[in-house]
């Protein structure tokens, strides 16, 4: 079989010529994925010289239309040849055969009664973003808690878990739940929006994670971290074109802070990715001592990224960017760059890779739908690895979404 692509503007057009069946279906599916991964949500499909199609075909051409409607894509097939059209006559896929005589398929929904689903292109340097603006004059509540250089307390009460509501925000070492939980369960945690997930100190092979369902709302209690509420001003949209170049996370922060026009913004990011480079605490906080990042001890503590990891993934990132933030926000935040005045907090959490859907889209229900495979592969804490010559850089996005906002932080004061 050949298997020809070309990019029509934004639609990618793909020409099979051969037999559709199971030993091309592999092939023909690797394809479409990938033009998927490349950030095409629209596809025809040329079947015109494909004279033969067997189950195993139609099972990629089902699966196709069913990813692309998941993120308000088209699907369409162009003249398919009188033997393909008689199998999916025969198999009722009617739509499928419909579908070569209308461009598109699957219309790209629209968030009902907003006001604000227009949206502004910006370029910063060589990034292209499209601004949608969603509260103008929100200013989020922030709250540093804990001490990250104090021990694990071992009277942690009820009132210290705080509930992730869909306007709310959390990052640091911590744990689900109010209760029940044990000092050495505590870890990497993030948690927003009615979604919390954690890599648990005593279990990190096995990251855990709550989701908000009819009246259950999570509830997080932290050893020390950052939370913040209130609703987020904006939300950015980068690599909408396919084939764009995949973007720094730094370059990311760095653009919501600009749209912002704040020196404190909170961000949270749904993107897939090129690849991530982070940490993650492989034992809870209360066995932290002075000697914690020794040699050789650091390595049962601490799982580092030595190398570019879960590329092509899908993944879920709460952070803070500050320029020259003070006192104890300070001790929760690292320089982006050796020398910079810019600091950050950032959490990822990845899950198998599921497409971005493009254009103005709710973050509560786009994490709902992160969570279908109920699978997550990893979670960490992002760094920008720039040791001279060994370094392995920071994490790199190809398409998503990012929401934005201004934040004014006050701490909270010890009982």
């Amino acid at each position: 079989m050949e298997i020809i692509t070309e990019l029509d503007g934004d639609e990618m057009r793909i020409e099979l010529r051969g037999r559709l069946d199971a030993a091309w279906s592999n092939s023909v599916s690797k394809t479409l994925q990938d033009t998927v991964h490349g950030g095409s949500h629209r596809i025809a499909l040329d079947l015109s010289q494909v004279n033969y199609l067997s189950s195993a075909g139609i099972r990629v051409l089902v699966i196709l239309t069913k990813n692309l409607k998941a993120v308000g894509g088209s699907f369409r097939l162009i003249n398919p040849s009188s033997s393909v059209s008689e199998v999916l006559r025969l198999v009722g896929f009617q739509q499928l055969l419909d579908s070569f005589n209308s461009s598109v398929v699957i219309q790209k929904p629209i968030l009902k009664d907003d006001k604000n689903s227009e949206f502004r292109s910006v370029k910063i340097g060589e990034n292209d973003f499209e601004v949608y603006t969603l509260n103008p004059d929100s200013v989020q509540q922030g709250l540093v808690i804990g001490n990250v250089e104090n021990k694990l307390a071992v009277d942690l009460k009820q009132t210290d878990s705080m509930p992730v509501n869909n306007d709310t925000w959390v990052i640091g070492q911590g744990v689900l739940g109010a209760a029940n939980y044990t000092a050495s369960s505590f870890g990497e945690l993030l948690a927003v929006s009615g979604l919390a997930i954690t890599l648990p100190g005593n279990d990190p092979a096995h990251p855990d994670w709550m989701q908000h369902e009819a009246d259950l709302v999570p509830e997080v209690t932290l050893f020390h971290g950052l939370k913040g509420v209130g609703e987020f001003r904006y939300l950015v949209r980068f690599g909408e074109i396919p084939e764009t170049a995949p973007i720094r996370l730094s370059d990311l922060a760095k653009a919501a802070m600009e749209f912002c026009v704040s020196d404190t913004v909170s961000f949270v990011v749904l993107a897939e990715t090129a690849h991530l480079i982070g940490a993650a605490a492989q034992v809870s906080p209360e066995t932290c001592s002075d000697e914690f990042f020794n040699f050789p001890a650091i390595r049962d503590h601490l799982l580092f990224t030595a190398e570019p990891a879960y590329a092509d993934d899908t993944c879920l990132i709460v952070g803070l960017i500050a320029r020259n933030p003070q006192c104890s926000l300070a001790a929760q935040l690292r320089p982006m760059t050796n020398g910079s005045d810019l600091f950050i907090h950032a959490h990822a959490s990845v899950v198998p890779f599921s497409p971005v859907r493009k254009g103005l889209i709710n973050l509560s229900e786009s994490l709902q739908k992160l969570m279908v495979t109920q699978t997550i592969r990893g979670v960490l804490h992002l760094l920008n690895d720039d040791r001279d010559g060994v370094g392995a850089g920071e994490s790199f996005l190809r398409r998503g979404a990012i929401w934005c906002a201004p934040v004014n932080f006050k701490e909270e004061k010890p009982e």
